[in-house]
């Protein structure tokens, strides 16, 4: 049988209490590395924060852009009332109209 006793020398609490220093030191440089570059910072937060508010700005540009189109098919459903805007489209489609040309109609 193994008798377990804890040493008196002076060598024993030395070396214990360096190893216990030294394993605190690495754990703390550990935690404070990855706080600082790691997976547990504030940096990847705030660039997901950043693409939230990119891909937001994105989302509102769609939901403008969605809307014109909407706007547009009513318009052309309805096309029997607004030939104008049948005659603009189709002359900016085939070229035959410039961005400076302003288009009067008389009914």
């Amino acid at each position: 049988m193994i008798n377990i006793k804890k040493p008196n020398n002076k060598n024993y609490f030395l070396i214990k209490s360096i190893f216990i220093r030294t394993s605190l030191f690495f754990v703390s440089a550990y935690f404070v590395f990855h706080f600082i570059n790691g997976n547990i910072s504030l940096t990847p937060l705030d660039d997901k924060r950043q693409l939230v508010n990119l891909k937001t700005e994105i989302l509102e540009e769609k939901e403008k852009e969605l809307y014109f189109k909407e706007e547009l098919i009513f318009r052309l459903n309805n096309s029997k009332e607004n030939i104008d805007l049948l005659d603009e489209l189709v002359r900016i489609k085939l070229g035959y109209s410039d961005s400076k040309e302003v288009v009067i109609s008389i009914k």
